[in-house]
């Protein structure tokens, strides 16, 4: 799978024509999370805005909305000729670590997915960082 159809698909499926929020609104969320997934990276181009306009079925003054939201909250950057980029400070760790946190919460997920409790996992979570869990995890009582 290409980039390109990583995040459409990950665009659609932000998008609810029944949602409460407005589509601007919800392919900003959409495109945030693009970013901290780590499929935006800093200085990735974003599609044009006519561009995603079309593939997403939205009106382009919607997209361009969106885009200059994402500016303000500092996540993209708009270069003359070179189009709107996810901005170099858009993920404040490295790269090893946002691939480590991506990690975790795909492994939350599959603990929530094979029956452990939320509350199970925030004390195991806390125990964790308390130092009070020795390596092999055996005092985590899961």
């Amino acid at each position: 799978m290409t980039q390109a159809t990583e995040l459409l698909d990950l665009l659609r499926a932000g998008l609810d024509p029944s949602g409460p929020l407005p589509p601007y609104a919800q392919l900003r969320a959409a495109l945030a999370h693009a970013i901290e997934r780590g499929v935006l990276r800093p200085g990735d181009a974003l599609p044009t805005v006519r561009a995603l306009a079309a593939d997403l079925g939205l009106a382009v003054n919607t997209v361009a909305k969106t885009y200059a939201a994402l500016k303000h909250d500092g996540l993209t950057e708009n270069r003359a000729g070179a189009g709107t980029t996810v901005a170099r400070a858009a993920w404040s760790g490295s790269l090893d670590a946002r691939e480590a946190l991506i990690r975790w919460q795909q492994h939350t997920r599959d603990l929530l997915g094979a029956g452990v409790s939320a509350g199970a996992l925030r004390t195991a979570l806390d125990e964790v960082m308390m130092g009070n869990v020795p390596p092999d995890g055996q005092d985590s009582g899961l």
